[in-house]
Parts: C-alpha cells; structure tokens; sequence
C-alpha cells in the first residue's frame, strides 16, 4: 500500500511528462514538464545557501526536552526555505518531516528520549538534502554532460558514476498498473483530470466518461514515487534510457535538458529580470562577438582538464590521490569560482586574461 505523500508519473497521450502529487487518499493537483529531468536538472541548479544556514542554525539548539518545540520548529524553518523553489523538493521534504514525526511511540517508559530521537532523525533527513544534490550534480557532469570528458564514451563515464556511488545498485523505482482512460497507447490524461476534478468513485460513472472520448480504458502502467532520492533516481535513469542530456548554458553557466536534437545554447531562466538567457543570450553574443571567443574557448579547454582530475579521483581513496587529483568538495569549490568568473567576463566585467587567471590551477 502506498504512504502518503506521494506522486504518481504518468507518460500523457498529449506528448508530456505528468506529475500528480496526493498528500492523502485524495487528489492533490498536478502539473506537466514537456520531457523528463526537468526537476532533476533544477535541484542540481537549487542555491542552498539559505537552506545551509537555517540548518546550521537549527543544529546549534541544544536537543533537550526544554528546547524541544524550539528545535521542532527550526526544522520546519529549514524546510520552509525551499518553498515554492522546485517543483516537488519541499512537498517530499515536509512529507517526510510530518511522517517522522507523527510516527506512533510505543515506549511509554521512555517518551521523551523517542520524541528527541525523532528530531535527531528529523535533522539528520535535513542534512541529506545538500548531499543528494552533490551526487546528481556528479551524476549530472559525468553520465549527462556530453562536453565533459569527450575522451570517454558515455558507458565509461556511467560505470565510473556507479562505481564511486554503489548505492544506486540497489536503487529502485514502484511500478504500478491502474485501469485508466486510454489514448494513443497512452494515459488519456484529460479524462483522467476529469475523473479526480469532478471525484467520481461510482464505477458505472467512471466507465461512462471514459468512454465517451478516446480509446476506452486498459491496465496503465504509472511510477509511484514516495521519497525525494526516488524522483530524483526515476529522472536521472529515465534520462539515459530516452537518451536525453545536458548542457551549460553560455550566458548563465547553468545547465539545462536538451529537449530535442535542434542546437541550444541557451536555458529559459530568468536573467537580470523578466527576459530569458535564450533572448538575451543570442544577441548579447552577436553584439560582442564572443560566439567563437578565444578566451571561451580556452575556459572549455580549461574546465575539463580540471573536470579530468576530479574524474580521475572518482572511486579512490584519499591516500591514494596523487598531487593532482582533485576532490569532489575542490571540484565544487573551483566549479563555483570559475562559474562566476565567466559570468563576470560575458557581462564585461573583467577582461578575457582576468577569467582564465581566475579558473586556472596549478
């Protein structure tokens, strides 16, 4: 039986990726992403920054009983700084915090150390947040990013992913059927809306709309995700098995899904207000001539050798990384830098020799 929250994934008649979230046995809403890995890209973008420090601050109540709602509280304004800045990260995370919490104690003897081992567990969840986004930022560079390492094929990259990360050997995803409306072989997703909209549970009430349009109804498959780690492992394997890949956009540095096979070079973030980085992007390049730019040039050059030695330290030990191998808390702390040194040198902020004396190392 499934808990709650959780979020059913269908593959629509209509070309999209549906997403329905339940906090309960009733229906929640529900939104599109025209392909997969949109969530999955974005958490990997998500600036934590605030997040980080709530946390820390969280962390430094004492854990007693006297402090008890302080410290419940903390944890919810942990949580609350992610609000309305992804679409299904803070719905897991809070669902997950509730269920923690709400869960039953049974040993009268002792509550008030198994209410305090809830906050500790409750904390501990809160801490696996900035560690998931660094694995699928790894993930992401490595298996999705087709500039990173052009020397290794995408298989050899994948086998050095999963070698460095053996947990997601065991990694699985619910699979679930449900006799749906059916169209073009897939969910009829309009009449499905329907169905939850106007709550009907009558059977010859759900025949009757079923039939009405379409091709009927059959057992339909759907994904059933119930934590934050499985969405995020569903759109990362789902990416590869569509053949579906990332890339940097050239104004913001940030990635973003391919959609299709059509050139892009820029994402549809917001940038510098309500415009794009794709319409501003274009003509910010044209105008500055940057578009076959030597220093950019040289910055892709330099990025991946520096990529090449975090890659190279993937799966060692650390007494076994030799003077240039780099770790994945160096690589992060470069990437940040030199992110933002490009960024300063496509605004015009710094000259060309500025950026590559900032990105490169010794």
């Amino acid at each position: 039986m499934a808990q709650y929250p959780h979020v059913r994934v269908f593959y629509g008649s209509d070309g999209l990726v549906h997403f329905m979230p339940f906090t309960n046995a009733v229906h929640n809403g529900q939104y599109a992403e025209k392909h997969i890995g949109q969530g999955l890209i974005d958490f990997t973008e998500l600036d934590l920054s605030e997040y980080r420090l709530q946390l820390d601050m969280a962390r430094g109540i004492p854990l007693t009983m006297e402090r008890y709602q302080e410290v419940r509280n903390a944890i919810y304004d942990v949580a609350e700084t992610l609000n309305q800045k992804h679409s299904y990260v803070f719905f897991f995370l809070v669902g997950l915090l509730n269920n923690i919490l709400k869960t039953p104690i049974y040993y009268k003897d002792d509550i008030d150390a198994e209410q305090l081992k809830q906050l500790a567990i409750c904390l501990a969840e809160l801490e696996r947040i900035p560690q998931l986004q660094e694995v699928f930022r790894e993930a992401a560079d490595m298996c999705l990013d087709r500039e990173n390492r052009p020397d290794k094929i995408m298989s050899e990259r994948l086998c050095a992913f999963v070698a460095g990360h053996p947990e997601f050997g065991d990694a699985a995803v619910k699979m679930q059927y449900a006799i749906l409306p059916k169209k073009k072989g897939k969910v009829d997703i309009d009449t499905l809306r329907d169905i939850h909209d106007w709550k009907l549970t009558e059977q010859e009430e759900l025949l009757e709309i079923m039939h009405q349009d379409g091709e009927g109804v059959s057992l339909m498959l759907y994904y059933l995700i119930e934590y934050l780690d499985e969405m995020l492992f569903f759109e990362f394997t789902e990416m590869l098995k569509n053949g579906q890949y990332v890339k940097r956009c050239k104004l913001c540095d940030r990635y973003f899904v391919l959609a299709d096979k059509r050139k892009r070079d820029f994402c549809e973030r917001p940038y510098k207000g309500k415009r794009t980085c794709r319409q501003v992007g274009a003509k910010l390049f044209f105008e500055k001539g940057i578009e076959a730019d030597a220093f950019l040039q040289q910055y892709l050059t330099e990025y991946n050798k520096v990529y090449s030695r975090r890659y190279r330290a993937t799966g060692k030990y650390a007494v076994e990384h030799s003077g240039k191998d780099l770790t994945e808390e160096q690589f992060k702390a470069w990437s940040a830098v030199a992110s933002q040194a490009r960024r300063d040198y496509v605004e015009g902020n710094i000259s060309g020799e500025e950026m590559l004396a900032r990105v490169r190392v010794d």
